[in-house]
């Protein structure tokens, strides 16, 4: 590792595109996607196509995740060492809606010789990203690890995360609706728009119909950036083009400093279902 002072790990839970995460090195660790007695490693042997196909036609057998195990980091971090790394900031799942975090730090204690800092994001999709394609350039830059963690950790805090469902059935199947229980049983024209607090689940209103919704969406983004150029994250799944129309409306009304539209994969799909589009972002200095 010539070109960066440590190396990055994350897990699939950050929807990061497989693109950004190769070009800048950071490493994912791959939650498991249970259909029955099937198990599959998302982004592994299950894309986010298949995935959404399988989540719609195979209602018996609706799926759920597990966490990677200790072991999957120990085999991450291993062959990291082997690569000649020394120092790891492995960023993850929030831990009020996963055990990912855990098995991390776990393996992280087990690793002899090396340096490992397994942080809580507190967030899900690129939340998470975010925070590991900003540790990923801090390392190329020769920052420090410890001067990298405190970042994230400070970064974390300054999150903007709304998306809206269609439903909340998925959310309260997995046992991850947090607070947005308090939305449930309203009609099917009723959208539902949520976000994330302190690592869970929060509810934010409740719009009639998806075009409200995604409107909803944009104006509480323009309202936190304000005139603050933004790092802004669209994430959706199964829903393209109302992924593009939000970015359009957001590029409109706010100094977009970087933007990037990815969809949900396997990992946050099996809680928050198809039809979803979220938000997060970022106000940047400059």
């Amino acid at each position: 590792m010539v070109d960066r002072t440590f190396a990055v790990v994350t897990d699939s839970g950050a929807d990061l595109p497989a693109s950004l995460a190769e070009e800048l090195g950071i490493r994912v660790v791959p939650l498991s996607i249970h259909f029955g007695d099937e198990v599959f490693k998302d982004g592994v042997t299950l894309t986010a196509e298949a995935f959404y196909q399988r989540l719609t036609t195979d209602k018996e057998r609706p799926p759920h995740t597990s966490q990677p195990s200790p072991g999957d980091f120990q085999q991450v971090y291993e062959s990291l060492r082997e690569a000649g790394v020394k120092q790891v900031l492995s960023i993850h799942l929030s831990s009020k809606l996963s055990g990912t975090l855990q098995s991390a730090t776990i393996a992280a204690r087990e690793m002899e010789g090396m340096e490992i800092v397994t942080v809580d994001s507190r967030m899900a999709s690129m939340g998470i990203g975010m925070l590991a394609v900003h540790a990923a350039r801090l390392a190329r830059e020769g920052r420090s690890l410890q001067e990298a963690a405190a970042e994230v950790e400070a970064l974390r805090d300054q999150f903007h995360v709304v998306f809206a469902v269609d439903t909340l059935e998925y959310l309260a199947r997995n046992g991850r609706i947090g607070r947005a229980q308090s939305f449930l049983g309203g009609l099917l024209s009723i959208k539902p728009v949520l976000s994330l607090a302190d690592g869970e689940v929060v509810p934010v209103e409740r719009m009639r119909g998806k075009n409200r919704a995604l409107q909803e969406v944009v104006d509480r983004t323009v309202a936190f950036l304000g005139d603050r150029p933004g790092w802004v994250s669209i994430v959706h799944s199964q829903a393209e083009e109302e992924a593009a129309q939000v970015r359009a409306r957001i590029e409109e009304r706010c100094q977009v400093a970087e933007m990037i539209v990815t969809h949900l994969g396997p990992t946050i799909g099996t809680h928050v279902g198809p039809g979803t589009i979220g938000v997060l972002a970022l106000p940047v200095s400059g």
